[in-house]
């Protein structure tokens, strides 16, 4: 074949394939005015039942909706990762994303059909970093779908620049920390560092700083609990109080022993041992806490921190608290304010017992 020749024939091939040679962004950008839709493989774990129902599968219980009559047990498919770019014109004003089976009717507008899911991720992500407002942050949620989809680098910048409108930030943060494993990405070491850089920086928006100690603390494997036991020994009182309050609400034993530990000081602040006694006696006590509880009580020296525990065992119920509640409320030396609480929260419990113990209190008096 002549050189001639064989250069018109891939003139030819290349003629009858416009599309095989266009980039994403090409493709998008040339397409008619209004809404243009294309889907792709979405990452294992990702369900949803193409419409309205999208669960990322990461552990982290996202749904999301964009019609108000789906319920949350419709089944789950799992299936290719489907974006509607919503348009008016050419400019990007939402992008809504789907996944599970495709319509057989597609939208109006203009579909694509299937692309390549890393050309996807690549265009979303560039859209996450040139749109600004709502588009940019929806477009950070499918880019994290896509079935071997690099997407922490960008993320990792995009968490770092303060430019950038606070909550689109704070999804990068939350999607950052989990996808730090990611084949390809910066590394979970990376991640690391990167949240405790920002949740370390007193310049940085508190928003912003919580996102990422949320992130931290909701590491697997233990690392947040570690993390966070540092922070509570920090001098900003901001990061510190931030970690006390994460480290009250773990059932992490480490974190439990931690706490109890803390609450003897004599040393803590009230604001500190409010949290710690709050941890205490919260979802994860257990009847060696409560007794703490009580056992600490004459040894505190301000009202807050005595109210605390009043308000930990009145919640909690049981024999032994309930008895050492009643004795509380019978005692001539306990304010008159506290002793109202108490019968307030025994009152809640309706007990037999508990009405009798009142009843026979009230009649005394």
């Amino acid at each position: 074949m002549s050189r001639r020749l064989g250069g018109f024939v891939v003139a030819l091939l290349a003629g009858a394939m416009p599309l095989a040679g266009q980039g994403l962004d090409r493709r998008i950008a040339t397409a008619p005015e209004g809404n243009v839709q294309f889907h792709f493989a979405a990452r294992a774990g990702v369900c949803g039942n193409g419409a309205g129902l999208l669960r990322t599968g990461d552990g982290s219980n996202y749904y999301t909706s964009f019609a108000s009559d789906v319920g949350q047990a419709e089944s789950c498919t799992a299936g290719p990762v489907r974006v509607v770019v919503v348009r008016v014109g050419r400019e990007i004003i939402k992008m809504e994303t789907f996944a599970g089976p495709l319509t057989a009717t597609p939208e109006s507008g203009t579909d694509l059909g299937t692309v390549p899911a890393r050309e996807a991720a690549t265009w979303l992500l560039a859209q996450a970093t040139a749109l600004e407002g709502r588009p940019a942050r929806e477009a950070l949620l499918p880019a994290v779908l896509g079935d071997s989809a690099t997407v922490t680098p960008t993320l990792a910048t995009i968490a770092r620049d303060p430019e950038r409108s606070r909550d689109l930030r704070r999804s990068a943060i939350s999607w950052l920390s989990r996808r730090r494993a990611e084949s390809g990405g910066i590394g979970s070491a990376a991640v690391a560092r990167l949240l405790d850089e920002v949740v370390r920086d007193r310049s940085e928006n508190e928003s912003i700083r919580s996102t990422a100690l949320s992130s931290i603390a909701s590491l697997d494997r233990g690392e947040g609990v570690t993390a966070m036991i540092a922070f509570a020994a920090e001098s900003d009182p901001w990061l510190s109080r931030q970690a006390w309050s994460a480290l009250s609400r773990s059932g992490d034993p480490r974190a439990r022993q931690f706490t109890r530990d803390a609450v003897r000081r004599t040393t803590l602040g009230d604001d500190l041992r409010v949290l710690a006694i709050q941890g205490i006696g919260g979802e994860y006590a257990t009847g060696a806490d409560y007794r703490l509880l009580r056992d600490l009580y004459s040894s505190l020296d301000s009202d807050r921190t005595r109210d605390a525990v009043v308000n930990a065992l009145g919640t909690a119920g049981g024999r032994d608290n309930v008895n050492w509640l009643l004795a509380l409320a019978e005692s001539k030396t306990e304010p008159a304010a506290r002793r109202r609480r108490v019968v307030s929260l025994l009152g809640r419990l309706d007990e037999p017992r508990i009405r009798e113990a009142l009843r026979g209190m009230t009649e005394g008096r």
